[in-house]
């Protein structure tokens, strides 16, 4: 592997002796930075102490935070497989991108999905931006307790925003041997301050980026200069800011205040070849959320068995039905258009928002991969090959000439829905394929007499490719057993893929939905 790892760098043009160096580049790092988010690594593998990873929850996928690059680690050859250690660094950092599901860490709930096209110039900025993440203490930069001279001061009092501590006196004073900042040196919790000053080193010259994390009122300063500003009384919430460091040794100061209630600060710095390291001993506990959603109740597939979610899911109308499949692949229907409306991988949904003091609003799928599919309902009775189709107008919007018959639960929990378009009955049933290249298979059973048309894909951009049709850029469909050809045409703007019916007595459709990464 180590072989594999130099002639990857050769091609990339870049020395293997260089692959130290190069990670400790800013630019490099903050470039792996932006792909690790786009290129779905983020979903998975939670990097930030307070933002966790949707789909990483279920999946019980390993987190990217700690002293963990270099270190061993306890992997499967395949899910399942035999077990065997291996070292966390470029070569198996490399191999866990290349090759997904080769090496599976052990307690992880499935195997790591494709990961969508990544060139070798970016494979190095990843892994720059992962070996920051994960580094060992000698890598550089302030670590967990090293502040140098960290003392520290306590005063008492009730204030609704920080105090000029300079006209104060404080009732107690210390020193933190090991260099951590601690609230919990006050053996008080109510209407209290403190302020922290000690010693940080910069090892090399560069951009320095501060963190805090508060209930109630803090402010941190290095030398002179305030670089987070996080005053009043507040709920525990978080700011940042950055300040360009002459390399050597460099004054911090924190000061804080606890007016009532709960009580919290945490402390932490990124600079050149490290990130979010911990300069206090606490850790917060703001709500943890990706993208304003919470977490916390991860709900999956269980026993071989399918999970309903009915409830407001985003993407679909307040009427979508959420299906997770223990194979890992997971559907929304909408049962206002009578159409499914999405589909995504791994992990199925959170309930923190709705089983939590009956939270309100919409909850994102917990996965990755999710693929927005038309909501549009997908059976018309056209009066002919160019009527327009009907379009969804907003979340309220409900098909046509159709109405639900509700859903029927079949083996291992599966759901069948049926709906009426017309007097034509229609069972709609999805069949899961895991594995790694999952797919889904929709099969149509329709059942009466009468013509009718099938919408099986509307997008501004659909091609024929290999026996199947290209949907925009990450999907792949292939329709099967089919009774006639289907139509591509433009109409509204876009492309519509359609299947003419003439039902008599029974007619079955068969629609394979492929995730297409390349």
């Amino acid at each position: 592997m180590k072989h594999s790892l130099n002639g990857w760098l050769i091609a990339a043009g870049i020395a293997p002796a260089l692959m130290c160096s190069a990670a400790d580049d800013p630019a490099l790092i903050a470039k792996g930075q932006l792909l690790f988010e786009s290129k779905i690594c983020a979903q998975c593998h939670q990097y930030h102490p307070d933002k966790p990873a949707l789909a990483g929850v279920a999946l019980k996928a390993p987190a990217f935070l700690g002293d963990f690059w270099g270190k061993d680690r306890e992997v499967t050859t395949g899910f399942g497989g035999a077990k065997k250690t291996v070292k966390f660094d470029e070569a198996y950092f490399l191999e866990s991108v290349r090759e997904p599901g080769k090496l599976v860490v052990v307690g992880a709930a499935a195997a790591m999905p494709q990961v969508p096209g990544v060139s070798d110039e970016e494979m190095l900025a990843l892994a720059a931006f992962t070996r920051s993440l994960g580094r060992p203490a000698a890598a550089g930069g302030a670590v967990k307790g090293s502040i140098k001279n960290l003392s520290y001061k306590i005063y008492e009092g009730d204030w609704v925003k920080l105090p000029d501590f300079t006209k104060l006196t404080p009732k107690h004073t210390g020193t933190a041997a090991n260099g951590l900042i601690d609230i919990n040196l006050s053996k008080v919790r109510d209407g209290f301050a403190m302020v922290f000053e000690g010693e940080i080193n910069a090892t090399k010259q560069g951009n320095y980026s501060f963190r805090i994390a508060s209930d109630d009122g803090s402010r941190l300063l290095i030398g002179d200069k305030v670089v987070v500003a996080h005053d009043g009384v507040h709920p525990p919430s978080e700011k940042t800011g950055q300040i360009s460091l002459a390399q050597g040794t460099h004054k911090i100061r924190v000061e804080y205040f606890e007016a009532g209630g709960g009580e919290e600060l945490a402390v932490s710095m990124s600079g050149p070849g490290f990130n979010n390291l911990a300069l206090s001993k606490g850790q917060t506990t703001v709500q943890n959320t990706a993208k304003g959603h919470p977490t916390g109740i991860p709900i999956e597939a269980a026993g071989g068995e399918a999970v309903i979610y009915r409830n407001f899911i985003e993407g679909a109308s307040p009427r979508g039905v959420g299906v997770g499949y223990p194979e890992k692949v997971n559907l929304c229907f909408d049962a206002n258009t009578l159409q499914v409306a999405m589909i995504w991988q791994g992990a199925f949904m959170d309930g923190a928002r709705h089983w939590k003091d009956r939270g309100v609003g919409f909850q994102p799928p917990s996965g990755y991969y999710t693929v927005n599919l038309v909501r549009d309902q997908g059976f018309a009775a056209l009066t002919n090959a160019v009527a327009a189709w009907p379009r969804v107008k907003n979340n309220d919007s409900r098909a046509q000439d159709m109405r639900s018959l509700g859903y029927q639960l079949v083996e291992q929990q599966r759901p069948v829905f049926r709906y009426r378009a017309g007097e034509l009955t229609i069972e709609d049933y999805c069949i899961p394929q895991g594995g790694e290249r999952p797919s889904l298979t929709r099969q149509l059973t329709i059942t009466g007499n009468g013509n009718i048309w099938y919408l099986a894909a509307a997008h501004t951009d659909i091609v024929a490719k290999d026996g199947a049709w290209k949907v925009g850029k990450n999907l792949k469909i292939t329709l099967s057993a089919t009774p006639a050809v289907p139509v591509l045409r433009e109409n509204g703007g876009r492309k519509e893929l359609l299947v003419p019916l003439k039902v008599d007595g029974k007619t079955v459709i068969r629609q394979q939905y492929q995730w297409d990464l390349e």
